[in-house]
C-alpha cells in the first residue's frame, strides 16, 4: 500500500466516523424529544438494546409497554466522551451518558452518569445501531 492510498483510507475512516457521532447526536436530540419512533428509526430491524436493571429488548420491543416513558419522566440525557472505531462494516462507540429525569412519585430530579457502548453496523450506506448496552455508575436523587 503507497502512502496515497494510507491517505486515502484515513480520510475515509475520519468520515465514517464523523458519520457516526453525527448519528450518536441525532440519537441524543432523538431520545430528548421523546419521539420514540424517531429513537427507533437509528436501529436495525435486528438490533438489541441492554438497558441496565432490565432484560434485553429487540427493536420491535422498544418503547412498546412505555413509549411515554421519555416524555413523561422529561427524560435527557448528554453523551459525552465519544471513542468511535470501524472496522470494516462495524463501529464500536464507547461513551459516558449523563442522564435526568423526573420521579413522578416526588416529582425530584434523578440524575445518572453510565459507560456506554454501542455497536453500529453499516447498512445500505447508512449507519444504524446493531446493539447498545449501558451500565450505570452513578445514580443520585436531587430534590
Amino acid at each position: 500500500m503507497n502512502v496515497n492510498e494510507i491517505i486515502f483510507n484515513l480520510e475515509i475512516m475520519s468520515h465514517h466516523k464523523n458519520v457516526i457521532k453525527e448519528s450518536i447526536q441525532s440519537f441524543e436530540s432523538a431520545l430528548n424529544s421523546g419521539n420514540i419512533e424517531r429513537v427507533l428509526s437509528f436501529y436495525s430491524e435486528d438490533a438489541v438494546f441492554m438497558p441496565d436493571g432490565f432484560r434485553s429488548l429487540k427493536r420491535e420491543e422498544i418503547g412498546r409497554s412505555r413509549s411515554n416513558f421519555l416524555t413523561e419522566k422529561d427524560f435527557k440525557i448528554k453523551f459525552d466522551n465519544l471513542k468511535i472505531d470501524i472496522n470494516d462494516n462495524y463501529g464500536f462507540v464507547e461513551a459516558v451518558a449523563n442522564t435526568s429525569e423526573i420521579d413522578p412519585q416526588d416529582t425530584s430530579t434523578v440524575q445518572k452518569t453510565s459507560r456506554d457502548f454501542f455497536v453500529f453496523r453499516q447498512e445500505e450506506n447508512h449507519w444504524k445501531i446493531f446493539s447498545y448496552i449501558f451500565n450505570n455508575v452513578t445514580v443520585s436523587q436531587v430534590s
